[in-house]
């Protein structure tokens, strides 16, 4: 039973990682389109891989989640083609929300009715992916940080992962356990690479870092309408790691003093520590 929850949770999605990075690594078009595609595509293999493979049409709203993650990694690649060009980082935004709040109504409509704390803890969320979107999205900086997206949506997937645990659904705490390796794989390789000298081995802009956030908050929002009784506080501190992250990058915060292989631990560090809260958050309130 445990080494099958490592394969699935934790060594698959891990792989899946690394190979995501050294296929998307530069900055050339096709690049971002395998980032932008298989992102999603992967998380929706590590759902099948934990759950096994859904009926179809999927009936319940587990068996829904490849299935989402499969089509938002089709669409987001689709208009990555189509949209050449940069967008505005509300239109980002929008899409962002947009690809949530559907699916959301679809998988948990009956919940969100029934229950007005997960409406509201959802409604929250939603509004604070958002404002991350076009906070980190819709400009690049001024120059390139050490500072990694996918390091706060590490922590946000380990975050959301414990409150799942604690709320009563082993199920989400695994899939979170998976994007958590799933984009750690990613950061492995493109940490070498900084370390290495490159400067812009952590560079995620427009569908590409969507891709990273849409398919982190694809996993608390499952939480949110799945999970028997996780904590709201928890699971709202678990988003909020991104907005760490844009606050550093904005204020360029890169920690040049310090030795080239530390600087993108620190700010991991510092980027983590909502998720920190709500691990504690959860833990005091199951226990």
């Amino acid at each position: 039973m445990l080494t099958q929850i490592l394969l699935t949770s934790v060594l698959l999605p891990l792989v899946l990682g690394i190979v995501i990075a050294l296929a998307g690594k530069g900055a050339s078009s096709r690049g971002i389109l395998l980032t932008v595609l298989l992102i999603p595509v992967a998380g929706a293999i590590a759902s099948v891989s934990i759950e096994g493979f859904p009926p179809f049409p999927p009936i319940a709203a587990k068996q829904k989640l490849p299935l989402l993650l499969l089509i938002g990694g089709v669409v987001f690649a689709i208009l990555g083609l189509l949209l050449r060009q940069s967008l505005n980082r509300w239109i980002i935004a929008l899409i962002g929300v947009v690809s949530l709040t559907a699916p959301a109504w679809w998988l948990g409509k009956n919940v969100l009715a029934a229950n007005a704390t997960k409406a509201m803890t959802l409604a929250v969320v939603l509004v604070i992916v958002a404002v991350e979107i076009a906070a980190v999205l819709g400009r690049r900086a001024q120059k390139q940080s050490p500072a990694a997206l996918p390091a706060a949506l590490l922590a946000t997937a380990i975050g959301t992962a414990l409150s799942a645990i604690m709320g009563g659904y082993i199920g989400m705490a695994q899939m979170n356990g998976a994007l958590a390796a799933l984009f750690g794989g990613w950061l492995l390789v493109r940490y070498i690479a900084y370390i290495r000298g490159d400067d812009e081995a952590f560079d995620l802009q427009g569908l590409a870092g969507l891709s990273f956030i849409w398919t982190a908050a694809m996993g608390v929002m499952m939480t949110v309408l799945l999970s028997p009784s996780a904590t709201p506080a928890a699971l709202l501190l678990s988003v909020l790691p991104v907005a760490v992250f844009a606050v550093l990058r904005v204020r360029n915060v890169d920690f040049i003093k310090q030795p080239r292989f530390l600087r993108p631990l620190i700010i991991g560090a510092l980027t983590a520590i909502p998720a920190i809260a709500a691990i504690a958050i959860a833990v005091l309130a199951g226990g």
